[in-house]
């Protein structure tokens, strides 16, 4: 009983004590800088909840907390600490150098992001991490200056293209791809996961891409993978859900709308209604939907209809996306292991995709770290279901009138009265269903690096690319109205390819005092060879997928097969210098030889030296300390080249050919011999084509780290552009042989802009701003194609216009008014055209009073002038909001208002605009002025209305709410409850809405594309 009340009695005051400890105090004191000047909105929260305080204008901050729990003190621009609560408390921050130290990967090394003398962006991976997409790039855009991403609604984003810094060159002007240390210009999608990146660096000068010489002329866009990082076992799970949704910017007649539009116009040429099997001879159109406008040979019936092709075809569809990580790493080694999986169903009908990617990953290290071997490969696996070619397009132009199915649930078509030729698109896009097409690539790279002797390492690293490819496409017979084939077809494809790249380098890193040197050393061989065999056949005597094959053909059976290879060696050198962080220089040189190029020019030399001072460390600029951080100019020049061309663009070629190269040797025209045709001509002088590049820099972190600033202007020029000109025909076949002969500029500027802060109430936020200007110029063509080259004329060269301009007739309008069309016509000899009221009114141009061929002139392109992106970002107590916007200012050259506004030039569906052009032509009758800008309703192309003009350049400027994201990052205090490492919820809306004047399909992505969907996504991240 004595022991029990002595125990009694010991945990009672224990109990008092905790009690004490664990009672709330009020918790205050003051945050000052390293000078003492107190610190204004400073965070102080009692870690692992929401419970705290943001500073005053004294630096003085005040809250209950229990005595002696941990706090955490964090603000925009120093080091966060930990501290212990109490009272009165005096806390110093330290300034955050974690920014100028900060390490980027810069081309076989890395280098401190602070002391970069060369152009190179850093991609904020946190900004795009909640993005659904099967191709991490496609999330780039807008979010890089000097960086255009090109993409569509493509599932799997594998119709995603990238320029950085506009186009380079008339041949493949898309960036070098450098994934840990393996360089391609495959498709980034078909690599890796969205979910396996752990950073993403864009080297757009010069000197920053020179060290990959040959390759880089178009920049450099180096992807490093996620490796496992010291620390207990972790688990990442990552999951969403996404709905994608149709978004349609045309609005298109239905089919009672196109018959009223079609008898206006018919009267508007004849002065009479037409007689239809659709519509009747009545004095107004009248839409048969119960007569059979046509019966087959089988009894089935074709009835008209009214047929929203768009809505039948593109439909709401799903995306799922799983990703699962397991990654542990200690002091000897690491090894991470993922897996994703990507299933989305495209919005247009029989369209999908699913991939499987799988990456292994590891790193030992051996003899204190002077010894270490690692390893990345991926394992990807991909099918799809593809949309048939130009379907796009058709559904635009399809009439809404035609049926989708006969009275016997076979296709219906066309082909008849008014309805037009094009094939059913629902056939078509059912062809799809059945055909085949799978993926296999391996990628991967494996090295070793040894040090031994400090500050001295060696690494070799080889890579491997290898990609399979199998497609099988068949088409069945089909019966569509008046219009039979009864031949079916198939054609089955089967390409493989290997890349393989072998890298040594020898990378030595001193400090002497204020002084530190950096040299690089490398050599690099890699070789690319590929093969593809194909086959051909039609009158297969079973359509089932079971008889699918090339021996069930009957008829027309041929086999292709073409194997290429390349390869290159190259020898490489880099040299950093650095005094005190304060003046920086770079210099690189590369040598390539190329098997691309003959043995008198197949080896170029590419210098590039940078330059850059950090000003702000400059005793005369301590006065701007208090406001200016940090503040670097850069100035760089060098060459850089491209050998992206044939294979075999040296060698005179010829193909054996029974069919296109045969004679009949022995004069009896019964039997013939096989020969050789000459497909091309060599040409052992060709050089490199190479582009010199200047730029100048300028980098600034202002108010303790909130105000970031980056500012560069770039001038490229590019010499000795390959090209196979048009050849005269009397060289006879073959002719057409690649020549150094093309030369075009492009200079711009870009600047990125951030601020970042927090607000008194905790609410912590950013805004960030790119954007780049841009021109672009040929400067040479040869006399051969001075006139002809860019779609010329005589007396018209592309020469001083950007790449892609438009040549075509400038316009003023349509006439309003019959005094107008009389007034043209005695002002100017009209050779081309009729004009009359409602009609395009062409201008003279040359001024030489006709209106004839010779007025043709550049009209633009649509190369944008600025685009531009702003990423919105807030935080508060575990939530977090994200906007992010994109632009462009650009022409756009709308060709579906070949379709949408002419009547006469196509005998399809139409924009309900020609409902206004028929109504101001009924005003037009009592008023004598057509009051409209579509041009008049008419089934006659008298003016020529077909031909290339401004009329079909718009506006194409857009704004663009790109992504709209809300999530919520459960606190530390709660997951520690639930076993959880880290939790995190979102919601994000893609494609929210669009600001612009364009009536085409999307201003983003021009022509006839795959529709980029407005998406609705759910998703989590999960820790163990």
């Amino acid at each position: 009983m004595k022991h029990f009340r002595r125990a009694l009695l010991g945990m009672t005051l224990a109990t008092v004590s905790v009690s004490a400890w664990a009672q709330d105090i009020i918790v205050s004191g003051t945050v000052k800088d390293a000078t003492g000047e107190p610190i204004i909105g400073v965070s102080v929260i009692q870690k692992g909840t929401s419970n705290g305080a943001v500073t005053d204008l004294d630096g003085h901050f005040s809250f209950k907390a229990p005595q002696g729990s941990p706090l955490v003190v964090s603000y925009i621009g120093y080091a966060t600490q930990e501290l212990k609560a109490g009272s009165n408390m005096t806390i110093e921050l330290k300034e955050n150098t974690k920014q100028l130290n900060e390490v980027v990967v810069t081309g076989y090394t890395a280098e401190k992001k602070a002391d970069l003398t060369g152009s190179v962006a850093v991609v904020k991976m946190k900004d795009i991490a909640d993005v659904p997409t099967g191709n991490v790039l496609q999330s780039l855009n807008g979010r890089v200056a000097g960086v255009n991403i090109t993409t569509d609604g493509t599932p799997g984003g594998n119709n995603t293209s990238t320029l950085v810094r506009g186009t380079t060159t008339i041949n493949n002007s898309s960036p070098l791809y450098v994934i840990d240390g393996v360089m391609t210009r495959d498709g980034v999608g078909s690599i890796l996961s969205s979910n396996d990146v752990e950073s993403i660096q864009v080297l757009k000068d010069a000197s920053s891409a020179a060290i990959y010489g040959a390759q880089a002329a178009n920049g450099v866009i180096i992807i490093t993978t996620k490796h496992a990082k010291k620390g207990e076992t972790k688990v990442d799970f990552n999951a969403s859900l996404t709905l994608q949704r149709f978004v349609n910017n045309y609005d298109l007649l239905d089919a009672n709308q196109w018959g009223e539009v079609y008898w206006q116009a018919y009267k508007n040429t004849y002065g009479t209604h037409p007689n239809s099997l659709i519509y009747g001879n009545g004095d107004k159109p009248v839409l048969n939907t119960s007569t059979p406008y046509y019966t087959g040979a089988q009894g089935q019936t074709y009835t008209a209809a009214n047929t929203d092709w768009l809505d039948l075809m593109y439909k709401t569809a799903l995306m799922q996306d799983y990703s699962v990580t397991l990654s542990r790493a200690t002091d000897k080694g690491a090894t991470s292991l993922s897996v994703n999986w990507i299933n989305q169903d495209g919005m247009l009908k029989n369209t999908d995709y699913q991939r499987l990617n799988t990456r292994l990953t590891t790193d030992y290290k051996f003899l204190n770290n002077k010894l270490r071997i690692g390893e990345s490969v991926a394992i990807n696996y991909w099918t799809q279901h593809q949309a048939q070619g130009g379907i796009e397009e058709q559904l635009i132009a399809q009439h809404p009138a035609e049926p989708v199915y006969d009275s016997m649930g076979g296709y219906a078509g066309g082909y008849i009265d008014v309805l037009n030729d094009k094939p059913n698109p629902v056939r078509l896009q059912d062809n799809q269903k059945n055909n085949k097409h799978q993926y296999w690539r391996i990628f991967g790279n494996a090295y070793l690096e040894i040090e031994p002797i400090k500050n001295l390492v060696f690494r070799s690293n080889v890579g491997v690319n290898y990609y399979n490819e199998f497609s099988k496409t068949f088409v069945p017979s089909w019966i569509e109205s008046s219009r039979t084939v009864n031949t079916n077809e198939l054609d089955t494809y089967h390409y493989h390819s290997i890349n393989w790249v072998w890298t040594n380098t020898l990378n030595y890193n001193i400090d002497l005092g204020e002084h530190h040197i950096g040299a690089l050393l490398g050599y690099e061989a890699k070789k690319l060879t590929s093969e593809d065999l194909g086959g051909y056949g039609q009158g297969l005597v079973s359509e089932t997928t079971d008889y699918r094959y090339l021996n069930a053909v009957t008829s027309l059976a041929k086999v292709r097969g073409i194997g290429s290879n390349y390869s290159m060696d190259s020898q490489f050198m880099k040299l950093n210098y650095s005094y005190a962080s304060k003046y920086l220089l770079a210099f690189t040189l590369r040598r390539d030889a190329s098997s691309r190029f003959g043995s008198n020019h197949n080896s170029g030399i590419f210098p590039s030296v940078s330059a850059g001072w950090r000003i702000s460390s400059e005793k005369f600029m301590e006065k701007t300390h208090s406001w200016l951080d940090d503040l670097k100019l850069r100035a760089s020049w060098g060459i850089n080249g491209n050998d992206e061309i044939d294979n075999e663009a040296t060698y005179t070629k010829y193909l054996v050919s029974l069919s296109n190269a045969s004679y009949n040797l022995n004069g009896d025209n019964q039997h013939l011999s096989s020969g050789a045709s000459k497909t091309h001509t060599g040409n052992s002088d060709l050089k490199w084509e190479q582009t010199q590049q200047i730029n100048f820099g300028l980098d600034a972190t202002l108010l303790n780290q909130r105000l970031t600033a980056t500012l560069d202007y770039f001038y490229k020029k590019t010499t000795n552009m390959l090209f196979e000109p048009p050849y005269p025909g009397v060289l006879g076949e073959g002719g057409y042989s690649w020549q150094n002969c093309i030369d075009m500029d492009n200079s711009g500027f870009e600047m990125t802009l951030g601020w970042r802060d927090r607000l008194h109430n905790g609410i912590s936020y950013n805004v960030d701003f790119n954007g780049s200007f841009y021109t672009n110029e040929i400067k040479k063509l040869p006399e051969a194609i001075y006139y002809t080259f860019g779609g010329g004329m005589p007396g018209q060269s592309i020469v001083g216009h950007p790449f892609g301009s438009w040549m075509g007739y400038k316009t003023d309008g349509v006439f309003h008014t019959q005094e107008e069309v009389d007034e043209y016509k005695k002002k100017y000899d009209v050779q081309i055209g009729a004009p009359g009221v409602g009609r395009i009114k062409y201008l003279d141009i040359n001024g030489d009073g006709k209106i004839n061929t010779a007025d043709q002139t550049w009209l633009g392109c649509d190369r944008p002038k600025f685009s531009f992106g702003v990423n919105l970002g807030a935080s508060w107590k575990g939530f977090d909001l994200g906007l992010f916007f994109n632009g462009m200012v650009r022409k756009a050259w709308n060709n579906s208002k070949y379709y949408t506004d002419l009547f006469q030039t196509w005998n399809g569906n139409h924009s309900t605009r020609l409902l206004d052009a028929m109504n101001a032509w009924t005003e037009y009758q009592s008023t004598g002025y057509y009051n409209c800008d579509t041009p008049a309703l008419t089934t006659l192309d008298s003016n020529n209305e077909a031909r290339g003009s401004d009329f079909y350049i718009e506006n194409g400027n857009f704004v663009k709410l790109k992504t709209a994201t809300l999530g919520y990052t459960v606190p530390k205090s709660l997951l520690d409850k639930i076993s959880l490492r880290s939790l995190r919820v979102y919601f994000q809306m893609q494609n929210v809405f669009t600001i612009t004047n364009y009536t085409g399909a999307d201003p983003e992505g021009l022509g006839y594309t795959y529709p980029q969907p407005r998406t609705f996504t759910f998703g989590l991240t999960l820790g163990l």
